[in-house]
């Protein structure tokens, strides 16, 4: 796919819809079954996964999802086993960050996986603190490590139209320690921000930080009005959703068809920001109490908010002036 291409003239990715539909059957399964423990993290999962781009090759795919299965589900484990302790989690979340910066910048021959996993392991650490607790992270792990490990095996079909992933932006050491401080802070204050005022669902707000803080700040702006717009978006496509079918079974479909959409628009403007995503999880977290949904909607905006909101600050200012008097440069302004 040319990235030369404007985004309202790329294509639409049939073969992306169809994979994201694929994923998401075992929570179609168990939805049918009466099996409704379970379906957040059957969701999250698969979407998680069928939100990736698709290596051409094989061997790639093979590496990518054995990472995320073999490795990233670790991170899972880790928010919800620190969540309870809110000193613990700050500190955590900023070595995280830290260490998911230098992931990004990963590749192996051509394919660069780094940007991708570091995101999707963002997710799958905020989605751990979402759980709330030890036990509930224990409890749902292996219906995530099931689906995700469907995902993998159903991506490995050859078939599919792979996907080339998004050029990201080289960076040196000190360029990459200083983006992975900037966003370690923007997330352990943003975390810190959650437990102060009382968050249900402390990770949306960290995870927000991490989806938008980069080392260059204009993609970092750019990546906080996409991040905004798109949670807006989403939230009101889903409250439409739970106003006009209040029934668990149609909500189920409706996040599929969601997560079905995010892959055939990935290519254009609307599949790169959070707008299907957003919706999809909603739709995915009112699962359990359809009265619910509004609230959710409306707190899925509100943290996200925070989050966005501390992100540009950290990276914005005071950060760089602080690291400019470090290297000795002069402070701007």
């Amino acid at each position: 796919m040319a990235e030369s291409q404007a985004p309202s003239a790329r294509p639409l990715l049939w073969s992306e819809a169809l994979r994201a539909f694929v994923c998401m059957a075992p929570m179609l399964v168990a939805s049918a079954m009466g099996k409704t423990s379970y379906l957040v993290p059957m969701g999250q999962g698969a979407f998680f996964f069928s939100a990736l781009f698709l290596p051409a090759r094989l061997r790639g795919r093979l590496l990518m999802g054995s990472i995320i299965v073999a490795f990233g589900l670790g991170f899972y484990l880790i928010g919800g086993n620190v969540v309870t302790r809110p000193w613990v989690a700050i500190l955590f979340t900023f070595f995280v960050a830290i260490n998911l910066s230098f992931l990004s910048g990963w590749q192996i021959e051509d394919w660069k996986l780094g940007g991708a996993l570091a995101l999707t392991f963002v997710m799958i650490y905020t989605a751990g603190l979402n759980t709330g607790s030890p036990a509930d992270a224990s409890a749902k792990f292996l219906a995530l490590a099931a689906v995700t490990a469907w995902s993998v095996a159903i991506s490995m079909l050859p078939f599919w139209t792979p996907i080339e992933p998004p050029e990201g932006e080289a960076l040196g050491v000190g360029d990459t320690v200083e983006q992975g401080v900037r966003m370690g802070l923007g997330m352990s204050l943003a975390l810190f921000v959650s437990y102060l005022l009382g968050f249900f669902s402390f990770g949306w707000a960290p995870s927000a930080v991490g989806h938008i803080v980069r080392f260059n700040e204009k993609v970092t702006h750019m990546r906080a009005w996409a991040r905004f717009l798109g949670t807006i978006g989403g939230a009101i496509l889903a409250l439409l959703t739970l106003v006009l079918f209040p029934n668990l079974t149609v909500l189920i479909y409706a996040s599929v068809v969601f997560a079905s959409l995010n892959g055939l628009f990935k290519a254009r403007r609307i599949g790169q920001i959070p707008f299907f995503y957003t919706a999809t999880i909603i739709l995915l977290y009112s699962a359990f109490d359809i009265d619910s949904g509004p609230r959710i909607a409306v707190q899925r905006v509100a943290y996200n908010t925070v989050g966005i909101v501390i992100g540009l600050l950290v990276v914005l200012y005071p950060f760089p002036d602080m690291m400019r008097r470090l290297r000795g440069g002069t402070p701007s302004g």
